[in-house]
C-alpha cells in the first residue's frame, strides 16, 4: 500500500460563461499553451490556435480526443450552447427525427445527457493527460417566481435549452472546479441633476466576475476565491498549472473485450475506488430520474452507463454523498 499526503496539482476544469461581449474568449486565451475549438467561429480577432470546421458532434468528441495527446497546455471549447447543437442535430439524425421534442415524453433530452456524458467523458481524458480544460458559454437571464406570491428575481444562467437545463447545465456545472460568471458591475447613484424629485441613474460599467454562488447567479469555485474579482485572469492564475500526465486505470482495459463487459470492468473499479455499492447507484439513478429504483445496472441502456454513470462519475458520486440512499427501498 503506497500512502501519499499532501495537495495533489492537476489541471483545472473551468467553466465560464456570461454576457454578450464581456470577453470570454479574450480571458480564455490567457490560459497556458490554449488550443481553441471554435465552434462559433468567434476567434478571429485573437492570435490563438484554434480548430475551426467542426461541423458534427462526433467530429467534436474525435477533435477533443485528438487534442489530448497533443503539446497543449490549455483546450478551449467555444461554446458550450453551439456544442449542445451539434448533440441535438447528430441525435435527430441518429433517430430520424425532425427535432428533439419529436421523440415524446422527454427522452430526447435523455439522450442529450447521455450525448454530454460522452463529452465530459472525454474532456476527463484531456485532464487526466495533463491539459486544463476550459468550456466557454452564453448567459441568460431568466425571472425566477417564488411560490405563494412571495415575489421574483432576476437570475443568470447558462445558456442552453430550456428544457434541458435542469440536466445539462448541472451536469458540467458539478464537473467544473471553477464556474465563473462574468458581467459588467452597474452602480445606482441619485441624480442630482434631475428635476423630478429623487431620480437615480446608473454609473459604472466595470467588468467582473463572480466566483460564489448568489440569488442573481450560479457560480463556483474551489480555491476560496473572493466572491467577486475584477476581471483579469491573474486573479486566478495561481490555480491554473500547466499539469502533468496522470495515470488512469481506465485506459489500461483492453480495448479488445466486448462493450459491455468493458463498460462493467470500468464501473466496478470506480465503484471500488471510491466505496460505492450498487444500491447507492439504482438510487441515485432513480432520484434523477432515468431509471426506476428496481431496475438492475445490468438492464441498463450501455450508452446510458458510458456516458452518464462512467462519463459523470464525479458528479454522481458527489450526487451519491449529499442525497444518502434510503436503506428501506426494496431491490
Amino acid at each position: 500500500m503506497r500512502i501519499t499526503k499532501g495537495i495533489k496539482t492537476r489541471p483545472v476544469k473551468v467553466l465560464i460563461y456570461g454576457t454578450e461581449g464581456i470577453g470570454k474568449s479574450t480571458f480564455a486565451s490567457k490560459f497556458p499553451e490554449p488550443v481553441f475549438i471554435d465552434l462559433e467561429g468567434g476567434t478571429h480577432y485573437l492570435d490563438v490556435s484554434r480548430v475551426d470546421g467542426v461541423l458534427d458532434w462526433p467530429e467534436l468528441l474525435s477533435t477533443i480526443a485528438e487534442i489530448s495527446t497533443s503539446n497543449y497546455k490549455t483546450l478551449v471549447i467555444d461554446t458550450a450552447d453551439w456544442a449542445e447543437r451539434l448533440a441535438i442535430q447528430y441525435i435527430c439524425k441518429k433517430h430520424e427525427k425532425s427535432g428533439i421534442e419529436e421523440f415524446g415524453y422527454g427522452a430526447g433530452y435523455t439522450y442529450l445527457v447521455e450525448e454530454f456524458g460522452k463529452l465530459i467523458k472525454n474532456l476527463d481524458r484531456v485532464i487526466a493527460h495533463g491539459i486544463n480544460v476550459v468550456i466557454l458559454a452564453h448567459a441568460t437571464l431568466r425571472t425566477i417566481t417564488l411560490p405563494e406570491e412571495q415575489g421574483s428575481y432576476d437570475h443568470w444562467e447558462l445558456k442552453l435549452n430550456t428544457k434541458t437545463t435542469n440536466k445539462v447545465a448541472p451536469l458540467v456545472k458539478e464537473w467544473a472546479d471553477m464556474v465563473l460568471f462574468m458581467n459588467y458591475k452597474t452602480m445606482l447613484v441619485e441624480d442630482k441633476t434631475s428635476n423630478m424629485g429623487t431620480k437615480k441613474k446608473a454609473i459604472g460599467g466595470k467588468r467582473v466576475m463572480y466566483t460564489t454562488h448568489t440569488t442573481f447567479c450560479d457560480a463556483k469555485n474551489r480555491f476560496g476565491l473572493a466572491p467577486e474579482l475584477p476581471l483579469e485572469y491573474e486573479q486566478i492564475a495561481a490555480f491554473v498549472p500547466a499539469g502533468e500526465e496522470l495515470p488512469s486505470t481506465l485506459d489500461e482495459i483492453p480495448e479488445e473485450l466486448p462493450r459491455k463487459e468493458r463498460l462493467f470492468i470500468q464501473l466496478e473499479e470506480l465503484c471500488k475506488k471510491d466505496s460505492v455499492t450498487e444500491h447507492q447507484i439504482q438510487d441515485a439513478v432513480s432520484q434523477k430520474g432515468y431509471y426506476d429504483v428496481k431496475v438492475p445496472i445490468e438492464e441498463y441502456d450501455l450508452d446510458f452507463i458510458e456516458g452518464v454513470l462512467i462519463g459523470a462519475w464525479e458528479q454522481i458520486k458527489e450526487f451519491i454523498k449529499t442525497h444518502p440512499f434510503d436503506t428501506d427501498v426494496p431491490f
